[in-house]
């Protein structure tokens, strides 16, 4: 009697795995694979963290202060350009697009 149970479970998961419906994948969401375009190799800097003013009298905090501000002025002068040129060259790149796909629809 088990055997005819246990017989008749897996006959009928059998058959519902037989009649389940088909789930298509999702659509991709463009046709290019995830992670296809080249990261920015720009290094931005963090928020600055420049802790609190010093006392105006203390030479040596207001020095290490304003180094702090310099060395963060600094890191954002070398983002900038680079962040700069790697837009550009990205908006290049979605010209071409533009273009393949423009030519593709003339067709």
């Amino acid at each position: 009697m088990r055997t005819a149970a246990l017989l008749l479970i897996l006959m009928t998961i059998t058959a519902q795995a037989q009649t389940a419906p088909i789930v298509a994948k999702p659509a991709a969401s463009g046709n290019l694979p995830a992670g296809f375009y080249p990261r920015s190799p720009c290094i931005k800097p963090g928020p600055p963290d420049f802790g609190r003013k010093p006392d105006q009298r203390n030479f040596k905090a207001v020095e290490a202060y304003n180094e702090k501000i310099r060395a963060y002025n600094k890191a954002m002068e070398d983002f900038n350009p680079c962040i700069q040129d790697y837009a550009a060259r990205a908006n290049h790149d979605i010209q071409e697009i533009r273009a393949a796909v423009a030519a593709a629809n003339a067709n």
